[in-house]
């Protein structure tokens, strides 16, 4: 190889370099034109594209045998582009192929013929090639850093928990089982075991941003098989509210970051964040089912509040709060897990609601040893098959609570996505195992 990689830049440095610097760039050819006397390349790389241009009669003769997606590496000169959008562009000195692309592609790549969700991710490689794919993987990187950013400033530890387990903390009907060495064991459905076992080994606040499994049937835009969950828990709280205030500013605190860090990625996919005011509604259940009822959404006490009556009632918020960010509080405790702390039938579990949909579910959990058990067995389940689970709290465990939220569904959600696939590199569902 004649060219340096070791001297390649990046496009955008292109753009800031002097007019008649000489550089090395490289990338994908993502299209290519001949046209007679003059030939374009545009290349792409990980920062956006930058057009090369030659006039010189053997380069044109090769650019004209480059196969769109092939690999290159070129040399030339920074000018001025005379192209509308302006900008700088390479006067193209020479080039080699690295990878030559197979001229027929399996999906479009100009974004001028719209291809299937289902094409594309069989595709995904190719799909991923697209900017704003590019756009919104970077703005979720951004969002777990952001993440730990917010956890690591506020005295919480980062943990990574065991992904086999021995039994399910949220039911065996949803449960992966797998082989482990001749046992049956089951991929974890979510960290909420191991992160109680933290705090009452004294660790006082842990999170966790890691794979959970789910082996649900759902074949919506909203659910998948596989997912990142973001999970933490905090000791010593006086009730559900304090986990509450540090949800509510983490969120703030996400979407600010991202505003600042990935300027240029919400401008590609056309996303503005609305930074929502502190502290968020704290909407009852009760209040929920008034709201519904305004709009003739007849639910009573201890009835879940489904898909689209969520959806109702985010919007009826939003008329009366004036925000798309809100908690649902003071649930039944019949809908809630047996481990949330209950106040009669009222439960300190909430719900993390964002544009009319959920983004998390929490609580203060019940943290003494005899009433969680009795809570188990009004549940119509066994204490002898939670013992893994009630080991822990009969050496004393602090008062605590927390939450957990999907980094896909979240991501989702903020940056308006159809469909939950589009926010997960390679997603999981009931399907699709593949690539």
């Amino acid at each position: 190889m004649a060219l340096d990689l070791h001297k390649r830049i990046l496009s955008a440095e292109v753009q800031s370099s002097k007019a008649g610097s000489q550089v090395i760039v490289a990338g994908w050819a993502s299209e290519v034109k001949s046209l007679g006397k003059i030939a374009f390349i545009k290349l792409r790389d990980r920062e956006g594209y930058l057009q090369l241009v030659s006039t010189d009669f053997k380069l044109i003769g090769r650019i004209s045998k480059l196969t769109n997606e092939s690999v290159i590496i070129a040399s030339g000169k920074v000018q001025k582009s005379k192209a509308k959008a302006g900008g700088n562009e390479l006067e193209l000195k020479d080039f080699e192929v690295l990878s030559l692309a197979e001229p027929k592609l399996p999906i479009d790549m100009s974004g001028k013929i719209e291809t299937d969700l289902s094409k594309r991710l069989d595709y995904r490689v190719l799909d991923l090639k697209n900017p704003k794919n590019l756009a919104i993987f970077k703005i979720r990187s951004q969002a777990n850093a952001s993440t730990r950013d917010f956890l690591l400033a506020n005295g919480f530890i980062e943990m990574q928990t065991p992904k086999l387990v021995a039994a399910g903390t949220e039911g065996g009907a949803t449960l992966f089982q797998a082989d482990y060495y001749g046992k049956k064991v089951f991929l974890s459905q979510s960290q909420q075991l191991y992160k109680q076992y933290l705090l009452a080994a004294g660790f006082d606040r842990v999170f966790e941003i890691g794979p959970s499994f789910r082996a649900e049937k759902s074949h919506t835009m909203r659910h998948l098989t596989e997912f990142t969950h973001f999970d933490f828990e905090m000791a010593f709280i006086k009730d559900e509210d304090d986990v509450l205030k540090v949800l509510e500013q983490w969120f703030v605190f996400l979407l600010k970051d991202l505003k600042v860090k990935c300027k240029k990625e919400l401008e590609l996919l056309g996303t503005a964040l609305e930074i929502p005011k502190l502290p968020f509604p704290r909407v009852t259940y009760e209040e929920c089912l008034k709201l519904l009822s305004t709009i003739s959404v007849k639910l009573k006490f201890g009835n879940d509040i489904g898909t689209d009556d969520e959806k109702k009632v985010g919007e009826l918020v939003k008329k009366k709060y004036k925000t798309n960010s809100y908690f649902i509080t003071k649930y039944p405790f019949g809908l809630k897990p047996f481990y949330i702390m209950t106040d009669g039938e009222v439960s300190r579990g909430f719900d993390f609601e964002y544009e009319g949909e959920e983004l998390a579910s929490g609580g203060q959990r019940e943290h003494r040893v005899d009433i969680l058990t009795k809570q188990i067995k009004g549940k119509g389940l066994n204490p002898k098959d939670f013992e893994f689970y009630l080991m822990p709290f009969r050496y004393g465990m602090p008062p605590h609570g927390g939450f957990g939220l999907g980094i896909d569904r979240l991501i989702r959600y903020i940056l308006k996505l159809e469909n939950i696939r589009e926010a997960v590199l390679f997603p999981r569902d009931p399907e699709r195992l593949m690539p």
